[in-house]
C-alpha cells in the first residue's frame, strides 16, 4: 500500500517522474497561497490598515521559518540520497535526526519571536506605518505560538518527499486549507457566536490548522503509513548523522535566514511609502505567489531527483533532469507571467477595490512580470545544488540576489524614481541570480554524493 505513494525515479522517465513529482507539490504550494490569499481577502474587507498588519510582518515571520528550511532540505538531501543507494536504515535514521532538530529548533524560535516582535515591528513598520503596528505584533505572536507545528509538518513533508512521496504534503495541505478558509471568517469576523478577533482571528485560524497539520504527520510518519516509518529509536542522537544533518542544513538556514533579513529590508523600504504602496505589493506578491509555486513545486522535484539520481551514482540522469526542468518551468511561467502584465491590475482590484492601491498594482505588475520566467528558473538551478547536498553554493546565490543587488539597488532606486525603483531593483536582482546559479550548475563540482562509505556506513 504504501509504495504506491511513492515515485521511483529509476524506473520512469525524466519528464514522467518530475511530473508526477511535481504536480502534488504544485497543488500543495497552490493551496499554502490560497490560504494567504482567504487571509489577504477577509483582512482586506476590514480595510487596508488591517490588511497591512500581516504584510508588514511576513518577512520577519519568514525570518524564523527560514531556520528550520535548511533543515527540511537536509531532509530531503539525506533521505533522497540513502534512499537512491539503498540504505534504508540510514534514511530512517536521518529523517529522526531532522525530525527531532526542527523539533527543538522550532519551540526556541517560539520563545525569542515573542520576546522581540515589538521593538522589531516598530523598526520595520516606521513613522510612515505606525498605525499598523499593534495589529501586526498581536498577529506576529500568535503565529509565533503555532511555529513548533510548522516546523513537525514542513520537516515530515520534506522526509518523505526525499523518499519519493510527493502526495503527503498536498493531502495535509487540502485539509488544513479547507480548516482554516472555513475558521477565518468565522474569528475575523466573529460569526457563529464567536467574538469577532479581527487581524487576531486570522492568526488563530492559521496556528490551529498548522496543529492540526502537525498532529497528523506525526501519526503518519511513526505508523508507516505512507510506507516510510520512523521508530522512536531514529529520535536518538546520532552523531555521524547529526554531523551530516547540519553539514547540508546550516548553509540552508544561513542563506534563508539572510535573504529573509533582506525581505525584511526591503519591506522597510516598501513601508516607507505609505500603506497604498504596503497594499499593493501585498496583493502583488500573494499573486505571484500562485505562478512561482508552480516553479517551487518543479524545484523541489528536482531535489528529490538529484539526490536519489546521485546517491545512485546515475550521473547522465542527474544531467538530464536539469535540462528538462529548466525548459518545463520557463515555458510555464513565461506565458503566466503574460497574463499578470496584461491584466495585473484587475487582479489587484480583486482584494481590495481602492483606485489608489489599484494603480501601484499594475504598475507593479507591468515591470515584475517581466523578471518571473528568469527568477523561477533560478530556482530549478538552486535546487539541483540542494540535491546534491551543496547547499553553500546555492546559499552564494541567494545572498547574492538579495544582499549584493536587490537591497542596494532598492536603496538607490527608490530614492531616484520612488517606488517603481523597487520594481526595477526586483528585475534586475532576479535575472543576475539566474546567470550565477547558471554558472554554478555548468562549472560546480555537483555531481558526486554528499554520502561515502565510512566504517560500514554509506
Amino acid at each position: 500500500m504504501g509504495q504506491k505513494n511513492r515515485v521511483d525515479v529509476f524506473n520512469r522517465g525524466i519528464f514522467s517522474s518530475l511530473f508526477l513529482l511535481s504536480w502534488p507539490i504544485i497543488i500543495s504550494n497552490l493551496m499554502q497561497t490560497l490560504y494567504n490569499a482567504v487571509d489577504a481577502y477577509f483582512l482586506g474587507k476590514l480595510g487596508k490598515i488591517e490588511f497591512s498588519a500581516p504584510t508588514i510582518v511576513w518577512p520577519l515571520i519568514f525570518v524564523f521559518i527560514s531556520l528550520s528550511i535548511g533543515f527540511t532540505q537536509a531532509g530531503v538531501t539525506l533521505v533522497a540520497q540513502y534512499t537512491g543507494a539503498k540504505n534504508e536504515i540510514n534514511a530512517k535514521k536521518s529523517a529522526g535526526q531532522v525530525l527531532l532538530i526542527s523539533t527543538i529548533l522550532g519551540i526556541i524560535l517560539a520563545i525569542v519571536g515573542i520576546i522581540i516582535s515589538r521593538p522589531i515591528i516598530l523598526l520595520i513598520a516606521g513613522q510612515e506605518s505606525r498605525e499598523v503596528v499593534d495589529y501586526a505584533v498581536s498577529y506576529f505572536n500568535l503565529i509565533m505560538l503555532g511555529l513548533p507545528f510548522a516546523f513537525i509538518f514542513n520537516s515530515s513533508s520534506s522526509i518523505l518527499r526525499g523518499w519519493g512521496d510527493s502526495k503527503f504534503t498536498m493531502n495535509i495541505m487540502f485539509i488544513s486549507t479547507i480548516l482554516n478558509v472555513i475558521l477565518d471568517p468565522i474569528f475575523i469576523f466573529g460569526l457563529l457566536g464567536f467574538p469577532r478577533m479581527g487581524v487576531n482571528g486570522a492568526a488563530i485560524a492559521t496556528t490551529i490548522a498548522r496543529i492540526l497539520a502537525a498532529g497528523i504527520s506525526i501519526n503518519h510518519l511513526f505508523t508507516g503509513k505512507r510506507g516510510f516509518k520512523v521508530s522512536l529509536n531514529c529520535l536518538k542522537p546520532d552523531l555521524f548523522l547529526i554531523k551530516k544533518v547540519f553539514k547540508i542544513g546550516l548553509p540552508g538556514s544561513i542563506s534563508m535566514t539572510f535573504t529573509s533579513l533582506g525581505f525584511v529590508v526591503i519591506m522597510r523600504f516598501v513601508s516607507s511609502f505609505g500603506p497604498t504602496v504596503v497594499s499593493a505589493y501585498g496583493v502583488g506578491n500573494r499573486i505571484i505567489n500562485f505562478i512561482t509555486m508552480i516553479s517551487f513545486g518543479i524545484g523541489n522535484s528536482v531535489t528529490t531527483m538529484i539526490g536519489q539520481f546521485l546517491g545512485a551514482n546515475d550521473i547522465k540522469n542527474a544531467e538530464k533532469t536539469v535540462k528538462v526542468a529548466f525548459i518545463t518551468n520557463f515555458t510555464i511561467i513565461f506565458s503566466l507571467s503574460l497574463l499578470t502584465f496584461f491584466f495585473g491590475g484587475h487582479l489587484t482590484k480583486f482584494f481590495i477595490n481602492d483606485p489608489e492601491v489599484i494603480q501601484v498594482g499594475y504598475l507593479f505588475f507591468r515591470y515584475v512580470s517581466f523578471s518571473l520566467p528568469f527568477f523561477t528558473s533560478m530556482t530549478v538551478f538552486t535546487n539541483t545544488l540542494i540535491g546534491a547536498g551543496r547547499t553553500d553554493l546555492s546559499m552564494i546565490v541567494d545572498l547574492t540576489r538579495l544582499w549584493g543587488i536587490r537591497v542596494p539597488l532598492m536603496g538607490i532606486f527608490s530614492s531616484h524614481f520612488g517606488f517603481k525603483g523597487l520594481f526595477i531593483a526586483m528585475i534586475i536582482s532576479n535575472i543576475s541570480a539566474l546567470i550565477l546559479a547558471g554558472l554554478f550548475v555548468k562549472f560546480g563540482n555537483w555531481k558526486k554524493p554528499i554520502i561515502h562509505s565510512k566504517g560500514g556506513r554509506i
